[in-house]
């Protein structure tokens, strides 16, 4: 989704061999057709802002109830960790839209700043938006992985996957999608230069090394436009169909011994029968977990393309750079829906979160 913004100082860090040749950013201006599109992308740009923090909102509530609820079902870690990615996406996200934003326009005019407003957005917010959203990412994939591990090995799956192991998944994932995000920053310094004349200020962003690429930067864009991608996306995937193909069968032999089951559920009590609800519930909020996300993820999946197949062309400073910021801007919105939405799903088909969510408002 927003590799392209990452991948473009790549290209460009050969322009700039330190803080004495510094360079000032080209401004968007009244003739400069990616002006016209800034001015374009404001309403996508507050309804970004708008969901984000229906997004914050929704995860601190989710972070919340979880607390309450405890920890005894190990998904429950996993939830809460999911929020927490969700919520550092939104926050990010919403930082680097306020960069693009008319908002964010004028405050630099009142301060007689001169700036990249993209630019500087992909610095400040798109870089940890893309770390914060691979370790969503990762969090899906781990839960949908969990809930297969349940479907197969019911029995059996608590030996293996308990709240030490979740746990050291759950820290796994923050730092595998977090970590390489310092790779974005090394080699990387800022200056600025005052005009009296004009009594402008310019703000420069640029890469303190010569002649040669950034070998940081390359296997940052490797490991957040492919490796991370392809692992996630596939074992969502994957996972996903298994678990439709199994509540569907589900579905079936239900209907299909409807008389059966209500016989036998008698005899084996009340608590089986809640037993096998719940871990029937959990099941259908993970796929509509996972549904969402593969959704969501189709624009990510262009700009992946994009920086793959047309490095030279697809960035900022290249002659797509109207469409690279536009395709962002609608899939940071894609993914701050994917990370509101959670909270829909666990109020649907979570009782005790649905009743523990109602007592905080309703007492």
């Amino acid at each position: 989704m927003n590799l392209s913004l990452l991948e473009l100082m790549e290209q460009n860090a050969t322009n700039s061999s330190g803080p004495e040749t510094e360079q000032s950013l080209p401004e968007p201006t009244s003739l400069d057709p990616f002006g016209y599109l800034l001015d374009a992308v404001a309403i996508l740009s507050w309804a970004t802002l708008s969901a984000g923090t229906v997004g914050i909102v929704g995860n601190v509530l989710s972070l919340i109830v979880y607390v309450k609820l405890g920890f005894a079902n190990t998904i429950n870690i996993s939830y809460v960790a999911l929020a927490v990615s969700d919520l550092g996406s939104c926050i990010t996200s919403m930082t680097a839209t306020f960069f693009i934003s008319p908002a964010m326009k004028a405050l630099a005019q009142h301060y007689r700043l001169q700036l990249d407003q993209a630019h500087l957005g992909n610095f400040i917010g798109y870089w940890p938006h893309v770390a914060f959203s691979r370790t969503t990412a990762f969090f899906t994939a781990w839960i949908s992985f969990e809930r297969c591990m349940c479907v197969l090995f019911p029995s059996r799956v608590k030996l293996f996957i308990t709240r030490r192991v979740t746990k050291m998944v759950v820290s796994a994932i923050f730092v595998l999608g977090c970590s390489p995000l310092v790779l974005a920053y090394i080699n990387l310094e800022s200056g600025w230069s005052f005009d009296p004349e004009t009594n402008i200020t310019t703000v420069t962003l640029f890469f303190a090394f010569e002649e040669r690429p950034d070998p940081f930067f390359a296997a940052l864009i490797t490991i957040y436009c492919g490796i991370y991608p392809v692992l996630s996306w596939t074992t969502v995937t994957v996972c996903t169909t298994f678990l439709i193909i199994k509540l569907r069968e589900s579905a079936k032999w239900r209907e299909a011994n409807a008389s059966v089951s209500f016989n036998a559920s008698m005899k084996s009590g009340v608590n089986n029968r809640n037993e096998n609800r719940t871990e029937n519930r959990i099941t259908k909020t993970v796929v509509m977990i996972a549904c969402m996300f593969i959704i969501c993820s189709f624009p990510d999946s262009f700009t992946n393309i994009g920086v793959t197949v047309w490095r030279k062309k697809y960035s900022l400073y290249g002659p797509l750079r109207s469409l690279v910021v536009f395709v962002a801007v609608i899939a940071v919105l894609l993914s701050l829906i994917n990370s509101s939405s959670n909270i829909i799903f666990y109020t649907i088909t979570g009782a005790r979160f649905r009743s523990t969510l109602k007592k905080m408002f309703v007492k």
